[in-house]
């Protein structure tokens, strides 16, 4: 009998024992799968990973820029035909994850936006089919990015540009940058480089406005009715600015002149005064209007080194105790090289800034066809067409006759402002402009170089990228843009 009993309990355990591994099974067979293979440590998330075939990338003009090339094995590698294009495509890396376009469009590049049915997932599970995702045509023009990269020539800085009135943005440079194709050899080395590489200064670089500011002053200004004509003596004086003094950029033939001079020959005094005149509550108020407390943004533009490489975010408002300061373009205010392109757009568009967008069209696996990507949201207004217009002619005399006039350029429409700010002892330069396709296009850039006080460099270059975004643009047939 006792060896009966021990049979029976020995039975009895073995059933239970069984019957475990069977709720295992089946828990992990029915529920399980997708929590095994999320597991970080799962060498067949890796495959999964390797063989996903991301879509490929094109410009506007349909140059390729970036392609998965597949090897024997069915390891998939991301290659990109341009290093000039980095700072605006990003990377896609097994190892390091996704930036810039790569991240803004990471579904649709991986295939994950495609809806499937169960059997069809199952299918493809079974067979260990390689996920396939979609190609996409951004905005960016390789023309132009690369004479905007000619043009800057290996310095540090950033430069953006956009189309009006749709606010496709035709070029994003960021310097220095990167060779993409080689970025998991050299990861550590970019991560400590000083040059911060991964850290894109158009959408995350808040800079220090400085003179820049004049603008949207005189746009407040404006707004108000404060007249621009009325004269200032001695107003070729410098202006101090904490430890920082302020000079014009330009001579001018009086010391005696209105608003409208002191813009165009870029001297601080008189915009200091006004600054004065209007008041705290006056000039808040119209930087609110013009946006500058909310920047601009790239939708989906997430840098993965951001968490490596901070940046202090945008800030518009002033302090009473020192809002002069900060209206100067030397205090708490800070703001990107994207703003300002944005403020630029709206100044040439009858005061409403286009929201700023990359993607064009879409072409799902297998398929000739490009479907264009949804609309952008509609124009915002910043201020009245008459303010714009007004605005519009002081930045076209600065070129002709100004401090910026080294961005002329023969027979073309172009206005701009030159401008100097620092950022504790170093200077950085600022030029933000504007060229006149037609009576509808314009094509709008913001530039800013870092550690130099040559108003005149930054000027030049920002003509010539307007002169050569011009002569491509008119030479090409113009495409239909999502953003339209």
């Amino acid at each position: 009998m006792a060896f009966q009993r021990e049979l029976n309990r020995l039975a009895f355990g073995l059933l239970i024992g069984f019957g475990l591994v069977a709720l295992a099974a089946a828990y992990w067979s029915v529920v399980g799968p997708d929590s095994i293979l999320q597991r970080p440590d799962n060498p067949r998330r890796v495959e999964v990973e390797q063989r996903i075939q991301r879509g490929q990338i094109y410009d506007r003009q349909g140059n390729l820029l970036a392609t998965s090339s597949i090897d024997t094995t069915g390891r998939v590698t991301r290659r990109y035909q341009y290093d000039e294009m980095a700072s605006a495509l990003g990377y896609a890396s097994l190892r390091y994850g996704v930036s810039g376009a790569e991240a803004a469009f990471n579904p649709i590049l991986r295939g994950e936006d495609i809806p499937s049915d169960l059997s069809q997932t199952l299918m493809n599970d079974w067979l260990h089919r390689a996920q396939i995702g979609s190609d996409i045509r951004l905005t960016f023009d390789l023309t132009i990015q690369q004479a905007v990269l000619d043009l800057m020539a290996g310095r540090r800085g950033a430069a953006v540009m956009l189309s009006v009135p749709d606010g496709a943005v035709l070029s994003l440079v960021s310097l220095p940058s990167y060779a993409p194709n080689t970025l998991d050899e050299n990861w550590d080395l970019l991560v400590q480089d000083a040059g911060k590489p991964f850290f894109n200064r158009v959408l995350q670089g808040v800079y220090q406005p400085g003179a820049i500011l004049q603008t949207p002053l005189l746009a407040t200004a404006l707004l108000v009715n404060y007249s621009l004509d009325d004269v200032t003596e001695n107003a070729d004086q410098p202006v101090k600015v904490g430890d920082v003094e302020f000079n014009c950029l330009m001579a001018s033939s009086s010391s005696t002149f209105s608003l409208n001079d002191a813009y165009r020959f870029g001297c601080p005094y008189p915009f200091k005064r006004l600054i004065e005149n209007l008041g705290l509550d006056v000039i808040q108020s119209g930087f609110d209007s013009l946006g500058l407390n909310t920047p601009a943004t790239l939708t989906g533009y997430v840098d993965t080194a951001v968490a490596i490489i901070t940046a202090t975010p945008s800030r518009s408002s002033l302090n009473r105790n020192n809002y002069v300061e900060g209206a100067m373009g030397q205090g708490g205010i800070t703001i990107t090289p994207l703003e300002m392109a944005v403020l630029t757009a709206a100044i040439t568009n009858a005061g409403n800034a286009p929201t700023p967008f990359t993607l064009l069209q879409i072409r799902r696996p297998g398929s000739d066809t490009w479907l264009d990507a949804p609309p952008t949201m509609t124009a915002t207004p910043l201020m009245t067409a008459d303010v714009a217009r007004q605005l519009q002619t002081l930045m076209t005399q600065a070129v002709v006759e100004g401090a910026a006039q080294d961005a002329l350029q023969d027979e073309l429409a172009i206005g701009g402002q030159a401008a100097l700010a620092y950022s504790g002892s170093e200077a950085l330069t600022w030029f933000i402009g504007f060229v006149q396709l037609d009576g509808q296009r314009n094509v709008v850039i913001a530039l800013v170089l870092e550690d130099t006080a040559d108003t005149a460099l930054a000027s030049q270059i920002g003509g010539a990228a307007l002169a050569a975004a011009y002569e491509h643009l008119q030479a090409i047939s113009p495409l239909p843009t999502a953003g339209a």
